[in-house]
């Protein structure tokens, strides 16, 4: 685990240590603290309101759905437990909250309810309810409010000081909206007098208040304004990874894109509207917010043809000075993206083909017949204490391949990966596999003894959410097959014992 989740854990387990639990009470206390929280309701629950998303291709939907059927678990459902689901579930209305979380806490509470006895505490929780609203109402009942006449209207002795109060608090209030920011104070009094409305250019406005809009109105009215403008959003939060890119063809050249439904229009930064060419910019027809309401600033627009996979489409592209390259719901529009699975569009992977001829003249050693030599370091194998040698016979080979089997053994001995010796108190037989071109190789059964005999060297492996995570924004891939790679490292042979 992490450092931070470390030390959650060493807090979570004070006064004691780590050291302290054994390994099955070290596993229940770590799922107790990082483990999910969901109960099987919830699971149930969410499970019977799967549906598919219009994005979502069927294979994936399908898996959706098999593991949430998993997490059901149908097999431990009885006939009863599925009826009070049903019946929970159905209580949706807000005057059922309570009746709702008291129902829940009883299933929580015992596995073998049945929906006669929800049923039953349901009546019994309603009726009590009741009950207590006849006996809040009953307790006004014997209270008599003496009442008398002031300037021909009748106040309660008990209500006239509060109804005068509230006729003084109300003369410290207007009558009308403030014309500034729409909220009912004087105008004297608003904090908004010295505000730039960033929706109308005006002092004193604040953004999406209702005098906004009418005086936006009404200079609308009068010619104001020559290019119409509407506000529209640009979302710049996103999760590393769980980013979406599209490959987007301009004339000036091809640019990834980051797929962001959430943005109104699609935004790309100045250096990159200077890479594809600096095409002629006009003055932006809207303008943008970012979804915590601050203003983004556009440079302006331009107009081209440009390309998503197998579809030219002529599209307005916006530049701003901020290092963005979103792909907006604007071109998802145009393209007719959301009918399409995502991954047909998003991080396609182009293979690029390169001559092999010219990386042989580039790179004559790497491409070479003669077998290379990695002596940057050296394989040290080292045998256990008190260990005992062990010599395992030679297997039988078949008479079909035992020539080539010679001529590979000869090979190997001219390359001085073998050398031929005539006693050895160890001894491993061969076992030999017929690769894909047609040629044979060579490997020696060291499970037979040496294995057991070597101290082990442990190195953590890598998980795969590791390795895809270090190739995150990777552009170019390429696969690389060593000649018998495993030939090509030097062991150090005094460290065997040899």
């Amino acid at each position: 685990m992490g450092a931070i989740e470390h030390e959650r854990y060493v807090s979570f387990i004070l006064p004691k240590l780590p050291k302290d639990f054994s390994f099955g009470q070290t596993v229940e206390k770590l799922k107790g603290l990082f483990g999910a929280k969901e109960s099987v309701i919830s699971r149930r629950y969410r499970c019977l309101q799967v549906s598919k998303n219009p994005t979502e291709d069927h294979i994936a939907f399908a898996c959706r759905v098999n593991k949430s059927c998993v997490q059901f678990e149908l097999g431990k459902l009885t006939e009863e437990e599925f009826k009070c689901l049903i019946y929970v579930c159905g209580l949706k209305s807000e005057s059922d909250a309570e009746l709702r979380t008291r129902l829940l806490s009883k299933i929580e509470e015992r596995d073998n309810v049945t929906l006669e006895q929800l049923s039953e505490e349901s009546q019994r929780l309603v009726n009590l309810r009741h009950d207590n609203a006849m006996i809040e109402c009953t307790s006004n009942f014997g209270h008599v409010n003496a009442v008398k006449q002031f300037n021909g209207r009748r106040f309660r002795k008990s209500g006239y000081v509060a109804a005068k109060t509230d006729a003084s608090e109300n003369k410290n209030k207007p009558k009308s909206p403030c014309w500034f920011c729409g909220s009912l104070h004087y105008a004297r009094d608003c904090t908004f007098r010295s505000h730039k409305c960033s929706d109308c250019g005006q002092m004193g406005h604040r953004e999406y208040c209702s005098s906004a809009k009418k005086s936006r109105g009404a200079a609308r009215k009068r010619g104001k304004y020559s290019v119409t403008s509407k506000v529209v959003t640009v979302n710049l939060c996103s999760v590393e990874s769980r980013r979406r890119f599209v490959s987007v063809s301009f004339p000036g050249g091809e640019i990834q894109l980051q797929l962001d439904t959430a943005s109104d229009i699609t935004v790309i930064s100045q250096k990159i509207w200077q890479k594809i060419g600096s095409p002629v910019l006009v003055p932006a027809t809207v303008k943008a917010k970012t979804a915590s309401g601050s203003v983004l600033t556009l440079i302006g627009e331009f107009c081209c043809d440009i390309s998503i996979p197998k579809k030219t489409k002529q599209a307005v592209i916006r530049v701003t000075d901020k290092q963005l390259q979103l792909l907006g719901s604007d071109l998802v529009d145009s393209f007719d993206l959301w009918s399409i699975p995502m991954d047909t569009f998003c991080s396609q992977v182009s293979r690029v083909s390169v001559s092999t001829d010219s990386l042989k003249k580039t790179f004559p050693k790497v491409f070479s017949d003669e077998l290379g030599l990695c002596n940057k370091t050296k394989i040290k194998l080292e045998l256990k204490d008190q260990c005992k040698p062990v010599f395992c016979p030679k297997r039988p080979v078949a008479y079909a391949i035992q020539d080539a089997v010679n001529q590979e053994l000869d090979r190997l001995e001219r390359l001085k990966i073998i050398t031929p010796v005539d006693y050895s108190e160890w001894a491993a037989p061969i076992v030999v596999v017929r690769k894909a071109n047609g040629s044979i190789r060579i490997f020696g059964d060291y499970s037979t003894g040496l294995n057991c005999s070597l101290q082990p060297h442990q190195y953590p492996l890598p998980l795969p959410e590791d390795i895809f995570a270090k190739l995150a924004n990777c552009t170019v891939f390429s696969q690389i097959d060593l000649s018998d790679a495993f030939l090509q490292v030097e062991v150090d042979e005094q460290a065997v014992g040899y």
